[in-house]
């Protein structure tokens, strides 16, 4: 009689167990996240999918006047089921569209990821713009349902190259 206690105790111990990895497994990793990897000059910074979970769905970086920009956008999809979405890629200031960027469908296979790189030209933005002055932009990525927002500060560059010496 004792044994079939101890069984029916430690079984509902395991159930228990695996009850809660099952919550950190399907609650913490299932699910399709994406990623940044923004390259101006020699600066490469990486926006990771936690950072989206916070309250301020903004992030910025800084980016000079005439750079062209790398940008590696990553989707990964850690689902049992395929996904599919339309992505777009947009440049705004003030509440104005700027330009288009990119615009593709995009899909994947459970359990697998794509990158999609693209390049932003600040000197294509805004012929009226002085080069002289910082600037804001938003660059507006849509995935299906999802926008993330990245805030581009251009700043001006460097003006003609100057001659190294001996």
């Amino acid at each position: 009689m004792a044994n079939k206690r101890f069984n029916i105790y430690f079984y509902l111990t395991l159930a228990c167990f695996l009850g809660l990895i099952a919550v950190f497994v399907f609650g913490g990793y299932i699910g399709v996240y994406d990623s940044f990897k923004i390259t101006s000059g020699e600066i490469t910074q990486t926006i990771q999918p936690d950072v989206w979970r916070t309250d301020n769905p903004y992030w910025s970086t800084g980016i000079a006047w005439g750079d062209k920009t790398v940008i590696r956008y990553e989707i990964d999809n850690r689902r049992f089921s395929d996904y599919s979405a339309d992505i777009s890629v947009s440049i705004w200031r003030s509440q104005e569209k700027i330009s288009d960027i990119l615009a593709q469908p995009v899909s994947l296979g459970s359990f697998k990821k794509t990158t999609i790189e693209f390049t932003v030209d600040t000197s294509q933005f805004n012929a009226n713009i002085s080069r002289e002055q910082s600037y804001q932009f938003t660059m507006v990525v849509k995935r299906g349902d999802t926008e993330r927002r990245i805030v581009l500060h251009i700043s001006p560059g460097p003006y003609g190259s100057r001659p190294i010496a001996p």
